[in-house]
């Protein structure tokens, strides 16, 4: 296993909210961080603000529902250096009852947010089982264990995350490839302020025994973990970064 200094880590998603707080604290700990999402000027700016702290990065566009994109960046990325980190922080959300919900809305969905994963785990594992060493961390939720109302297409599609993540682990374990999902509760990020009003924050608090929302840095931490030599013999995991909400059931008290 390379050292810290040494290693390439990819980020989907990466220029904002858990992603951005990824490569913040990948990049702190010496990777040098590949931040990937729609927007490159986003892209741009944050791998500027991390290498004025002294860090290593770069920016660039990537739609993961193009599977011809995806393949082009990493066979990009192949002259510069193998990644061997991979986090699959890409997705999107909109609520809507079940019996309502517009299948064009769930076909979009279900493409960046499970789609879009396979097409980054299935081009970064290739590499990683030719290298005989990667870390693969996909970014889950607690919505993917249990159906909260009026979040079909997300908990179906982090439900399948969660599957691929295990079946990654399964497959490619042998080669020195370890795959393990992070899975929060509601993290306090700009696409939840979008989704999220009050009512739905006391809702969520009312049942979180630590009665608050994850912080993108704590589901940064979990990733930096899952990637690092400790976690060597964690694979097929889904660590549920969620303040004790899965553990619990009704709290009387609130």
């Amino acid at each position: 296993m390379a050292a810290p200094s040494e290693r390439r880590a990819l980020i989907t998603g990466g220029a904002g909210g858990v992603g951005a707080a990824v490569a913040r604290g990948l990049a702190r700990t010496g990777y040098h961080v590949v931040i990937t999402d729609l927007d490159p000027d986003a892209c741009a700016a944050l791998a500027a603000e991390i290498a004025q702290d002294g860090g290593s990065a770069e920016g660039a566009a990537l739609n993961v529902t193009d599977r011809a994109a995806v393949d082009a960046l990493f066979s990009e990325q192949d002259a510069k250096g193998s990644i061997d980190t991979l986090v699959t922080s890409a997705a999107i959300v909109k609520p809507a009852p079940i019996l309502d919900f517009d299948p064009d809305d769930w076909a979009r969905i279900l493409d960046v947010n499970l789609t879009g994963t396979f097409h980054c785990c299935q081009a970064a594992g290739r590499r990683m089982v030719q290298a005989g060493f990667g870390r693969i961390i996909t970014i889950s939720s607690v919505n993917g264990q249990i159906a909260n109302s009026y979040r079909g297409a997300y908990s179906c599609t982090k439900g399948g995350v969660d599957m691929l993540t295990r079946l990654l682990a399964a497959e490619l374990g042998a080669s020195g490839v370890t795959a393990n999902a992070v899975a929060p509760t509601p993290v306090d990020t700009p696409m939840i302020l979008q989704v999220h009003g009050a009512q739905d924050r006391k809702r969520w608090t009312d049942q979180i025994p630590a009665a608050r929302y994850a912080q993108p840095e704590e589901v940064a931490a979990a990733v930096a973990f899952l990637a690092s030599e400790e976690a060597a013999y964690v694979n097929g995991h889904i660590l549920n970064l969620d303040g004790g909400f899965m553990a619990s059931g009704i709290l009387l008290d609130r």
